[in-house]
């Protein structure tokens, strides 16, 4: 066997059970230092040594037609990555333009005794320089797709390179959050995370956060960073999953904190801005009677006290944010006013949205306008409620991301509920089906998911209800009538309710309406009888879940409910 086919079983054989010719192709250039003038000759080199190992059994090959597979790329594209514009003469042998080379180990023993005979030093190599291959292709981290991040990912990791594996799961999780997929995004925090969880604990020796007190005194601090951030991702993607224990969210922010307690390291880190989400994550879970290490108002004076001092608008107005929410749940609506005013000469959305979402999983500082909204509707300052609302409208949301579903109905919530209450349910259907509906089915599809989807049909039924009775449409879907007459599609998990109703009115509300105005608009006395039981079960669950008695006290969710519950 000749000595570049046994290197390339090497690589194969790190790769996986299964690689493709452009794989080894890129890997092999980099490790042997091949010169670009010499990729061509060096190309049949591999292409050759390949076959060789095809024809004693060693692998299997598949060719795949490039046209199916929008992810393959052949050698000519390759090449000219490269700066060169030749081509394999077509007489000679090479993979076909059309073709696409997958090679398979044609049994795992082969692959297995492969690498039982690499050193692991060696294994790492391989991995760095498919690592350096692959964004020496793809420089632009904007423009690879998920196969090529989780690809590159591996690389970084398996290469004991935990900053740069650090960076790409955390982007890779950040898109599977804004898609609604926060388990995807778990997932690929707990497989991170095992870069450091690898260190085994020394005898008598008590885990720090989950990681060995040793380990944590001997790390740099671009690492500490890298495993504060992940574990603070962790507690976030937790969090932000309604079927997830929220106290294993605790705990992550937990961890990130004793870990950062304990690294000797940590004390020379002048920019402690990587911290601030850990605030963010933890207020989340006290508004949810989450018990975590410090009370509600502490951890808010220490997160505006910490982002004043450190000057950053983008946590300053979060922590800003987070005030005034706070302030606007305990009925302190002047004072949650005076905080939006600091935030609002701060924030520039076009500056400071896609910074705050790459901090705070969404743009928690452009919702508080609407926070603010509901304050001054408290007040029974209309005017100025609308005139934020309109703010909103006209300026806020068009400049956010329109992908970031999620962020968008947490954005215009409120407004869509005042809009509804003062005349102009017209105006909150319009925006509704223009920055939640139509994205979400653009960016996500009919099987998509985003953590309030289960809000979506209530929120248009109801809207749709509201214009008929004012006479705005001529019809509505008859067909509410047994969507309402069903409780399954009515009940809604007391976590969601508790979760949307932070933001001016829980789902139950919205169905306990929708099956009030049904039953006025039937003449069946049977339907109409049926429709206000329902209804008025709904209304009672989501009064109690506002009110204090099964949940926190929401006074703007509350006045949302109380005259429906009243009318049933």
């Amino acid at each position: 066997m000749s000595e570049i086919t046994r290197k390339v079983l090497q690589f194969g054989s790190v790769l996986g059970a299964s690689f493709d010719f452009n794989e080894i192709l890129e890997i092999s250039g980099h490790i042997l230092s091949i010169e670009k003038e010499h990729m061509e000759d060096h190309s049949m080199e591999v292409l050759l040594a390949l076959e060789a190992a095809v024809e004693e059994g060693i692998l299997d090959e598949t060719l795949q037609d490039n046209e199916d597979d929008n992810e393959s790329v052949d050698q000519s594209d390759f090449l000219s990555s490269l700066g060169m514009r030749g081509s394999f003469d077509k007489n000679e042998k090479k993979a076909d333009n059309h073709e696409y080379r997958i090679y398979t180990f044609h049994h795992s023993s082969w692959q297995r005794v492969v690498l039982s005979l690499l050193l692991d030093s060696w294994k790492r190599d391989i991995h760095k320089h498919a690592a350096m291959a692959i964004e020496a292709k793809s420089p632009d981290a904007e423009t690879r797709d998920y196969r090529t991040k989780v690809k590159l990912f591996q690389h970084w990791k398996e290469s004991n390179s935990t900053v740069k594996a650090s960076d790409i799961a955390l982007d890779i999780g950040q898109s599977y959050k804004m898609l609604g997929l926060n388990e995807h995004s778990t997932k690929v925090y707990d497989n991170a995370l095992e870069m450091w969880n690898k260190h085994q604990l020394g005898k008598g020796e008590k885990a720090i956060g989950g990681y060995s007190p040793q380990l944590l005194q001997s790390m740099d601090a671009a690492n500490l960073i890298s495993l504060v951030k992940l574990q603070t991702a962790l507690g976030q993607a937790v969090g932000s999953t309604l079927n997830k224990d929220k106290n294993e969210s605790a705990q992550a922010f937990a961890d990130a904190l004793s870990i950062l307690d304990f690294a000797p390291v940590s004390a020379e880190i002048k920019d402690r801005a990587f911290i601030f989400p850990i605030y963010s994550g933890m207020f989340f879970l006290l508004k949810y009677g989450v018990s975590v290490d410090t009370t509600e108002n502490e951890l808010i004076a220490n997160f505006v006290d910490e982002t004043g001092k450190h000057g950053d608008p983008v946590h300053y107005c979060r922590a800003l944010a987070m005030q005034g929410e706070t302030y606007h749940r305990q009925g302190k609506y002047s004072e949650a006013i005076k905080s939006h005013m600091k935030l609002k000469r701060a924030y520039d959305v076009k500056k400071h949205h896609a910074l705050v979402v790459a901090s705070y999983a969404s743009d928690r500082v452009g919702q508080n306008f609407g926070c603010t909204a509901n304050c001054y509707m408290r007040l029974g300052e209309l005017d100025k409620a609308m005139k934020i609302v309109d703010h909103i409208i006209t300026y806020l949301i068009p400049k956010m991301d329109p992908k970031n579903v999620h962020n968008s109905i947490v954005t215009i919530y409120p407004a869509i509920w005042i809009l509804k209450d003062n005349g102009r349910a017209e105006k909150a259907r319009e925006i509704f089906l223009k920055y939640v509906t139509v994205p979400f089915k653009e960016y996500f599809g009919e099987d998509g998911t985003t953590p309030f989807l289960p809000a979506f049909k209530g929120i248009e039924t109801l809207l749709d209800l509201v214009l008929y009775m004012e006479g705005k449409v001529d019809s509505f879907d008859a067909g509410y009538f047994d969507w309402a007459l069903d409780m399954k599609n009515l009940e809604i998990k007391k976590a969601f309710d508790s979760s949307i109703g932070n933001f001016g009115r829980n789902s139950s509300s919205t169905n306990a309406e929708i099956c009030l105005r049904l039953s006025k608009l039937t003449d069946d006395a049977e339907k109409k009888k049926r429709l206000i039981e329902n209804g008025l079960k709904v209304a009672k669950q989501a009064l109690s879940r506002c009110d204090g008695s099964d949940g926190p006290k929401l006074m703007t969710t509350y006045l949302q409910i109380k005259p429906v519950y009243d009318d049933l």
